[in-house]
This record gives C-alpha cells, sequence and structure tokens, in this order.
C-alpha cells in the first residue's frame, strides 16, 4: 500500500499511485534540516495508526525507483530473519572505525551545530554535551530504511526519542542519524541488516548520490537491491522501461547478511 507525504512546499503532484494514501498534514521538508525527520516520523506513525496490517514499512524518495518486482520484494522481506535492512555507522570510539565517512560524521554531529534556518553548519572548538543516559551510541546511516513493525515501534516509541531528537535539532543532515540513533539503542534488540538494499553511486567530495542514467543499466542488472537512487526520468524517459524490464526479467535469489543488534559493536559487519 503505497503511502505518500508530499511536501507542501514542491510542485503539485502530477501523477498519482493506484490506492495511494496521502499522509495529513504534511510539512514542509528543507534538505538538512530537522522538518526531515518530523515528516518520517509522521508517515510512521500515520502507517501504524492507519494500516496497522502492514508488517513491513520501506522509505523510499520520489528519486527511487523498484529494481525487483515488488511482489519478489515483499517474498524476500516476509521471509527475512532481521527487523530492519538499515545502513549505520556507530560514532564512538575511531579506533573501531571501518569506513572513513565515520570520520567525517564525527565531526558534523559531535563537533558541529546548524545554523538556524539554514544547513550550514558551524564547527565548535568542543565537543556537544550528549543528553543521554551512558551506554548509548549515536549512530550515523541513512534515512531510507526498511523497517518492520517492530522497528517502527522502536524508533517511535524509544524513551530515548525526546533526548536524540532535541539534540539533532542542532546537527547538520539530522535525518542520517535519527533512524538509526533510535533504532540500535535500547531494548528491545533488533536484528538489523547493515545495508538499507538501495543501489547508489557517491562521486567522491559530493553531497549528493549521483544520479543515474542507462550507462548504469549493466551495474544496475546485476544488483539485487530493492531501489536504485536516484533517477531522472525527466532526463531519461525511457529508463524506467528498461528497468522495468531488466526487473521482469530477474530470477529472486537468496541472501545472507550479518545480523547486528544494539551494540556498538554492530557496524562491523558493514
Amino acid at each position: 500500500m503505497p503511502v505518500v507525504h508530499h511536501d507542501p512546499g514542491g510542485e503539485p503532484l502530477t501523477c498519482g499511485l493506484p490506492g495511494a494514501l496521502r499522509v495529513p498534514a504534511p510539512v514542509r521538508c528543507g534538505w538538512g534540516r530537522p522538518s526531515i525527520v518530523i515528516a518520517v516520523r509522521r508517515c510512521l506513525g500515520f502507517v501504524r495508526a492507519e494500516l496497522p496490517e502492514v508488517r513491513w514499512t520501506l522509505l523510499v524518495s520520489g528519486q527511487d525507483y523498484p529494481l525487483r518486482p515488488l511482489p519478489d520484494i515483499a517474498a524476500e522481506l516476509a521471509a527475512s530473519p532481521y527487523d530492519a535492512y538499515l545502513r549505520h555507522f556507530p560514532l564512538g570510539d575511531p579506533a573501531a572505525d571501518v569506513h572513513p565517512w565515520q570520520a567525517v560524521c564525527r565531526r558534523r554531529y559531535l563537533r558541529s551545530v546548524r545554523i538556524p534556518g539554514t544547513a550550514r553548519a558551524l564547527p565548535l572548538p568542543f565537543r556537544r554535551r550528549q543528553p543521554w543516559p551512558p551506554g548509548t551510541t549515536l549512530y550515523a546511516g541513512g534515512l531510507w530504511a526498511n523497517l518492520s513493525t517492530a522497528a517502527v515501534a522502536k524508533v517511535l516509541d524509544s524513551p530515548l526519542a525526546p533526548e536524540v531528537l532535541h539534540y539533532l535539532r542542532r546537527a547538520p543532515i539530522p535525518d542520517e542519524a535519527a533512524v538509526p540513533t533510535l533504532a540500535l539503542n535500547g531494548a528491545p534488540a533488533l536484528r538489523v541488516a547493515p545495508d538499507n538494499r538501495r543501489y547508489v553511486r557517491w562521486d567522491r567530495g559530493s553531497s549528493h548520490p549521483r544520479v543515474l542514467g542507462p550507462a548504469d543499466l549493466e551495474a544496475l542488472s546485476g544488483s539485487d537491491a530493492f531501489f536504485a537512487r536516484k533517477l531522472d526520468l525527466a532526463a531519461h524517459p525511457g529508463l524506467a522501461d528498461r528497468i522495468d524490464d531488466l526487473a521482469s526479467r530477474r530470477r529472486p535469489r537468496a541472501r545472507t547478511r550479518p545480523v547486528t543488534d544494539n551494540a556498538p559493536k554492530a557496524a562491523k559487519g558493514v
């Protein structure tokens, strides 16, 4: 069941999804600002209240496109041993880093503050005080996740939510830390695959993923990700049909992924 949160400050929707539900009272979403976190929590709360039979909620943007038939994705999730598919890295001990991006995020979330009303941040000469209980780990990763009913409940109901969300209101790009931090701390421990199942290409130094085009079709055909991110179908109007053709000829494949829980060492499996 598609559920749509449409930014009221954006262009009017010109196409519809059969049977799609609209999230009421949508909020304007500015890149790198807390409004995106508010919108995501509003979406998750709407799904839980209005569609209690839904077992998995997949967060996707308007520039994500399915790489596999939706029934195939649904079947894999129904048989999944995980509670969430979520890219995540802990921002604790630098000696435990497994990716250079962790150092970038450590500066972003621990030693800078966002200028109110903008996406810009100012560096600090000291580390920000963290208002949560000892043993809580700040995580960064991404917004576009696949969350089971248990994961949605934890993200919405975590007792850490007030402190975490208040802290992230002054952080740059808070949406990339909110869901991972709430999902991976505290009880109940979730079984998390450290992969959001999105095919993404990054150019060095870029703040945004590369826009995919026809030249990426060969790589897309070999990916078992759920979605490709990002696509500009106005620039490449025939790309959707070619991806649909790839998806229709794809055979479902079994996957084995490391399971992680809410311990800081979990991201070692990334």
